[in-house]
């Protein structure tokens, strides 16, 4: 990144606009929100909440990205068109090549970034100076007094893959997790029954737009026609989530959609048919929506991109999250992972992460709902400096020393 944390908090702060200002009236992403401080030190602090929402929305949105990088090339919209015509294989082949000789760019640097993270720290320390302070309270992340929080999600890119999900659902049960499936729900028959007994064991599943034909995003018009697609299908199956197929993804187009929560973004991704990421181990708004981006590399970049074992990637990526307190959500496909060795390595994954201490266990729309719960929370520093949480809902929220964290020492 060009600028440094402190060096970017200066440059916010002296462009707090009109436009800034309205960021006030809906769901919001800035620092003193992230941390949820006390309530009394809001007004001091105000010209600095605001610009840390600029910054942060600049990472969290994509916004470094050029256009040019952030939108499918004349090329690509050509192969989506041609895409049905090619085998498979061959079509697999020739995007994993296509991938593999990209330029991998300088940030968000992979498999870990950290700009998003130095920021949170780098602001908390100067607001702290600014009240004269060396700790304070705060708002816990997860509920309950958990530390760090994982998450299983799947993408179910063919029919086989689909025939695999109980095999897989069965070892996860065995570790203590339940997990969720994304269907796209035009690419091939689903067995609607399947998906009500294991939603009767606990998981849930999400909408993977209607298939992998690129479309969805490719223009506004397109856009315009199929999200309603999108969303009466998923409404008609109980479906509250959502991630792009693929994950091509437009922050502003996906905050329009009618469901509770996205994961189409990643913590950084230069792999993928769009590569960036919003730099962030936690969720965070998207307009009404929640967004929890996948922050473990995708199976399916390790495995068919990289031809690499999986494993040490994610157990390296599972621990520096939980280190920092984030949230470990992953992102694999049954495609690839549903038997022989594959299998195996997911296996040494759920043991690890069933051991991790202190780690919330939870579903995507679990996450989502308490991260709305608790962007609605305050705290406030009652007679004697105790501090207290107002508002109704906030029995599974936990008030916790600021010097506690570790992304505040």
């Amino acid at each position: 990144m060009e600028m440094s944390a402190g060096s970017a908090i200066s440059a916010g702060i002296g462009a707090v606009s009109a436009d800034c200002r309205a960021l006030a009236t809906r769901a919001r992403n800035d620092a003193f929100s992230f941390w949820k401080l006390p309530e009394q030190w809001r007004d001091a602090l105000e010209p600095m909440i605001l610009s840390s929402e600029f910054i942060a929305e600049r990472f969290l949105f994509e916004s470094y990205l050029s256009r040019q990088g952030y939108r499918q090339s004349r090329q690509t919209r050509a192969c989506h068109k041609l895409k049905r015509l090619i085998p498979f294989p061959v079509r697999r082949r020739l995007n994993e090549a296509t991938i593999r000789a990209r330029v991998k760019p300088e940030f968000p640097h992979w498999p870990c970034e950290s700009a998003l993270l130095e920021f949170w720290s780098e602001w908390l320390r100067l607001s702290l100076g600014m009240l004269g302070r060396d700790d304070g309270w705060h708002i816990g992340f997860w509920p309950d007094g958990h530390q760090c929080c994982v998450v299983l999600t799947h993408d179910v890119e063919s029919s086989s893959g689909f025939a695999r999900i109980e095999r897989i659902a069965d070892l996860e049960e065995r570790y203590g997790f339940r997990s969720a499936w994304n269907l796209p729900l035009t690419q091939y028959r689903i067995d609607w029954n399947l998906v009500t007994r294991l939603r009767a064991r606990g998981f849930e599943f999400g909408a993977h737009g209607l298939s992998h034909d690129g479309r969805l995003f490719r223009s506004a018009r397109d856009f315009a026609s199929l999200a309603p697609i999108v969303e009466r299908m998923a409404a008609a199956h109980g479906l509250r989530g959502f991630r792009a197929p693929s994950t091509p993804r437009d922050a502003s187009w996906i905050a329009t959609m009618a469901f509770d929560f996205d994961s189409s973004f990643s913590d950084t991704d230069p792999y993928e048919p769009w590569p960036g990421g919003t730099c962030s181990l936690f969720p965070f708004m998207l307009s009404r929506m929640v967004e929890l981006p996948y922050t473990l590399a995708q199976d399916h970049t390790l495995i068919r991109l990289l031809h690499r074992s999986p494993l040490p990637v994610w157990v390296m990526k599972a621990n520096w999250t939980a280190s920092v307190g984030g949230m470990i959500l992953t992102l694999t496909h049954p495609d690839y992972m549903g038997d022989g060795r594959l299998l195996g390595a997911y296996e040494d994954l759920l043991r690890m992460l069933a051991e991790l201490p202190s780690a919330w266990r939870a579903l995507p729309s679990e996450v989502a709902e308490w991260w709305r719960e608790r962007s609605e929370l305050q705290l406030s520093i009652e007679n004697g400096g105790q501090p207290v949480i107002r508002r109704p809902g906030s029995r599974r929220a936990t008030v916790r020393r600021l010097s506690e964290h570790p992304l505040a020492r």
